[in-house]
């Protein structure tokens, strides 16, 4: 290619898109730790402590609130940032589109345990 096209070699890949990529002779990874350190400080969380569950469990969201609506751009954003984020955390894919299901401006949102 490099004899039909004026290019140049960069080198190996090391951040695309919000993904950190390191390459070695052991394998390929990638992460997203600056992009999720970027989510937590953009919503005030940047001190909180790391859990190894991402959601409660037998938790329960529904439409029908009392509580007052929370502001529904801010949540879409979250919800959005997580959502790719889930590229490199399959961990998180379920409570992440557990809470997708409540995008609506209008719901309410009521955490029941």
């Amino acid at each position: 290619m490099a004899d039909a096209f004026k290019m140049s070699d960069l080198g190996l890949l090391r951040y695309y898109l919000g993904i950190e990529v390191r390459q070695s002779v052991r394998g390929t990874s990638i992460s997203q730790g600056a992009c999720a350190a970027k989510i937590l400080e953009r919503r005030g969380m940047a001190g909180c402590y790391p859990c190894q569950v991402p959601m409660a469990t037998r938790l329960k969201l529904s439409k029908m609130s009392t509580e007052p609506l929370v502001d529904a751009t801010a949540y879409r954003s979250i919800v959005g940032s997580l959502r790719y984020l889930v590229n490199t955390r399959p961990d998180l894919a379920f409570a992440v589109g557990y809470v997708s299901r409540f995008l609506e401006e209008h719901e309410r949102i009521t955490w029941l345990l």
